[in-house]
C-alpha cells in the first residue's frame, strides 16, 4: 500500500519562498547539495503521520520538504539526486537518556551481561570469565580489576555474587563487578581491604552495605552511594585512550540511526573527555548533550577544577561532606554561580552542557528504587515492609530545584519508584510556587513505576516523563514474579496514559544498561513483550508513530532543540536516518529487525550499512 501524501502548506511555502531562492524576489534558485525522493519521507510533523515526496538539503540544513516538482527547482549541476528505492527517511534519532561516555570506561574489561547482549548466565560463568581476564590483565597496585553488567535476575543462582564468590577469582588481586543497572557493585575480600571497609563501616546516606546476618561482616555487595567509595580504585583507560574510543562509540551509535546522544550524570572524568573532544579540530561525528552530576556542576563548568582521570569529586551526593571512611554524611544547600550559568545550554563544536542530573533513587531490578508500597520479595537482609530508599533527603532536593528555578537551569532527575517521583514533584511544586511555572522542562528520568495520578500531576507541573520501555522485555518477567508483582509491573512506563493526556514524553535505553538501539525502544513501546512472551501491560502499548515521536520530535523538545531537530522541516538540521522498511507499515513484532541503511548528520553521511 502506498502511504497517503500529506503536505504541510506552511512548510512547502516557506521552503519555496525563503529557501529555494537565493534572494527573496529573485528568480535565481539555490542549488541543493542533495535531493532525496522515491521512498517514504516521514516528516514526524503533527499528531498523525505525514509524508512528503522529496526532501532537499543545503549546507547541512533542510532546504525543502514537499513535492518533487518543487525540489527539482533547486536541482543544480552538482546536486546529488538520491533515489530512496522505497526505503523510509526520518529525522535522525535522538538518544533521550543514556551515558555514551561511560562506554569509554570499559577498555577491554569483560562484559558480564546475560544473553542476548553477552553470555554470562551463572555465577560460575562470571567467575570463569573474570579469571581469564585477570590472568591477562593484572591491574596496577592500588587499583581493582573490574567487569561490567552482571544481572542477578538472569543468573542461574538468582542472587548477587558475594565476596566469597569473587575470592575464587583471586585472593591477591582486588576484584569488582558492576550490576547491569549500574546501581550495585560486588567486590572480593582484597577490594574490601583496599577500601578499608569493615563490619563497623556504617551505611552512607543514600546507600547500603550488605552484611552477613550471622557475622555482621560485609558480604561484598554494595548498593547505590555505598559503591561510590570504589570509584577512585577502578583501573580505567587513560584520558587519551578514552577520548579516542569515544569516536568509535559515536560511530556505533550512528549505526543505530542516532545523530544526537546523551551523557547523563557526567562525572568529572567524563566531562574532561567531552571538554577535550570539544577542543579538537573538526566537529564530532554526532552531537552529545551532557548533564553533569549535581555535585560538580559548578566546579567543572566554571573552570574551578582542572580535571584528569584521577580527579575525585569532593562529594558524590549534593553537598555531602565526607567522614574518615570517605563516605558522605552531612548535606548543605545548593548554589549556581554566574560563570556556570553562562556555559549551560550552548553547543560548542557539537558538545552541549544542558543542565544538571540528579539521582533520586536506585534501580527496581536491583530492588533499590524507592517505592510507596513494599517490594514483592525484599532483598537480602531487608524486612518484609522494605520499600527501597532515596539517595538524598527532600531538603537537598528542594534546594537544588529552588536554585535551578531561580537561575533558569534544567534538571533531569532519575526516579524509578513512585516514592522518588513524589519527592521530585514536591520539589518542583515548591520551586514553582516561589518562582513561577517557567519553561525549564524538568525531566523525570525512567518514570518506571509512576501511577496515573502522578502522570496527571507531572502534566500540571510541566515535568516531562522519560520512560524506559526496554524494561518490559529485559526485566518484565522479573518485575512480575520478583520485584513488584503483576499489577505494578503492568503499569510500568505508562506511556499510553501520558499520550492520552496529550503530553510530550520520551523513551531512553539508558545505555550502557542496554544497547542504544532506538528501534528496539520503538519495538518495546509498541509491543511490551517480555522474554517469556507475556504482554506486560497491554493498555500502555502505543502506536509505532507515537513511539517514534518519543525518539524524534519529543526528544528534541526535551533537549530544547525543537527548532533545529526532531522533525523534517525547512531550516532544521539535515539530521536524517534511512531505514530499510517503514516502521508504520510492517508487522509491529518485526520493528526491531528493521535495518538502518544510512545515517546522515548535518547533511553528511556518517554511517552506511554494508550491502548484503
Amino acid at each position: 500500500m502506498i502511504p497517503k501524501l500529506f503536505f504541510l502548506f506552511p512548510i512547502a511555502v516557506c521552503s519555496l519562498t525563503n529557501s529555494v531562492y537565493a534572494q527573496k524576489g529573485t528568480k535565481t534558485p539555490v542549488s541543493a547539495d542533495a535531493i532525496y525522493s522515491g521512498g517514504n519521507i516521514l516528516t514526524m510533523v503533527g499528531n498523525e503521520p505525514q509524508y512528503a515526496e522529496a526532501l532537499a538539503v543545503k549546507n547541512g540544513r533542510i532546504l525543502l520538504v514537499g513535492r518533487m516538482s518543487e525540489a527539482q527547482r533547486s536541482q543544480g549541476p552538482a546536486t546529488q539526486v538520491i533515489d530512496l528505492g522505497g526505503k523510509t527517511l526520518l529525522p535522525g534519532f535522538i538518544d533521550a537518556h543514556g551515558h555514551i561516555v561511560d562506554y569509554t570506561l570499559r577498555g577491554n574489561s569483560p562484559d558480564l551481561s546475560p544473553p542476548p547482549v553477552s553470555d554470562v548466565s551463572s555465577i560460575e560463568q562470571l567467575v570463569a570469565k573474570m579469571k581469564s581476564y585477570v590472568a591477562a590483565n593484572r591491574p596496577a597496585p592500588g587499583k581493582v580489576a573490574f567487569g561490567m553488567g552482571y544481572d542477578d535476575s538472569l543468573l542461574a543462582e538468582r542472587r548477587h555474587p558475594t565476596r566469597a564468590d569473587l575470592d575464587r577469582i583471586s585472593q591477591e588481586i582486588p576484584i569488582l563487578v558492576t550490576h547491569i543497572s549500574g546501581h550495585l557493585v560486588a567486590v572480593n575480600s582484597k577490594a574490601l581491604e583496599l577500601a578499608k571497609i569493615t563490619k563497623s563501616t556504617p551505611d552512607p546516606l543514600g546507600g547500603h552495605i550488605q552484611k552477613d546476618a550471622q557475622t555482621g561482616e560485609p558480604n561484598g555487595v554494595f548498593e547505590e552511594q555505598a559503591g561510590q567509595i570504589f570509584v577512585p580504585l577502578l583501573a580505567v583507560p587513560s584520558t587519551e585512550a578514552r577520548v579516542k574510543s569515544l569516536d568509535d562509540f559515536m560511530r556505533w551509535y550512528a549505526s543505530f540511526g542516532i545523530t544526537t546522544a546523551e551523557d547523563a550524570i557526567s562525572s568529572p572524568q567524563n566531562i574532561d573527555i567531552l571538554l577535550q573532544k570539544r577542543k579538537q579540530v573538526g566537529r564530532p561525528l554526532i552531537d552529545i548533550v551532557s548533564y553533569p552530576m549535581w555535585a560538580i556542576f559548578n566546579d567543572v563548568l566554571s573552570g574551578k577544577k582542572t580535571l584528569n582521570i584521577d580527579y575525585t569529586p569532593p562529594n558524590f551526593d549534593g553537598c555531602a561532606q565526607f567522614d574518615t571512611n570517605g563516605l558522605p554524611k552531612v548535606h548543605c544547600g545548593a548554589d549556581i554561580d554566574q560563570s556556570t550559568r553562562e556555559k549551560v545550554g550552548v553547543y560548542v563544536n557539537g558538545i552541549k552542557f544542558a543542565g544538571i542530573k540528579i539521582t533520586g533513587d536506585g534501580a527496581p531490578v536491583g530492588k533499590t528504587a524507592y517505592l510507596t508500597k513494599p517490594y514483592l520479595n525484599p532483598p537480602h537482609g531487608q524486612p518484609n515492609d522494605y520499600r527501597g530508599y532515596p539517595t538524598l533527603p527532600q531538603e537537598d532536593l528542594d534546594n537544588w530545584f529552588e536554585a535551578a528555578y531561580r537561575d533558569n537551569i534544567q534538571i533531569v532527575m532519575h526516579c524509578n519508584g513512585d516514592a522518588a517521583a513524589d519527592m521530585m514533584m514536591a520539589a518542583v511544586r515548591k520551586a514553582v510556587i516561589k518562582y513561577g511555572k517557567k519553561d525549564l522542562r524538568p525531566v523525570m528520568i525512567h518514570s518506571q513505576f509512576i501511577r496515573h495520578d502522578q502522570v496527571e500531576t507531572m502534566k500540571e507541573l510541566g515535568i516531562i516523563p522519560n520512560f524506559f520501555t526496554s524494561h518490559t522485555f529485559y526485566w518484565g518477567d522479573w518485575h512480575i514474579n520478583e520485584t513488584v508483582g503483576r499489577e505494578r509491573a503492568f503499569g510500568m512506563s505508562p506511556m499510553n496514559y501520558a499520550h492520552s493526556l496529550g503530553m510530550k514524553f520520551t523513551d531512553g535505553a539508558d545505555s550502557p544498561i542496554v544497547p542504544p538501539s532506538i528501534l528496539d525502544l520503538v519495538w518495546t513501546a509498541v509491543n511490551r513483550i517480555s522474554r517469556s512472551a507475556v504482554v506486560v501491560g497491554p493498555d500502555e502499548r502505543v502506536s509505532p508513530y507515537v513511539a517514534l515521536k518519543s525518539v524524534t520530535d519529543y526528544a528534541a523538545f526535551q533537549h530544547f532543540e525543537e527548532r533545529s531537530k526532531g522533525t523534517l522541516e525547512a531550516g532544521k538540521m539535515a539530521d536524517l536516518v534511512i531505514l530499510e522498511k517503514n516502521p508504520l507499515t510492517v508487522d509491529p513484532m518485526t520493528i526491531k529487525d528493521i535495518k538502518v541503511i544510512e545515517t546522515i548528520k548535518g547533511g553528511k553521511s556518517i554511517y552506511k550499512a554494508i550491502a548484503r
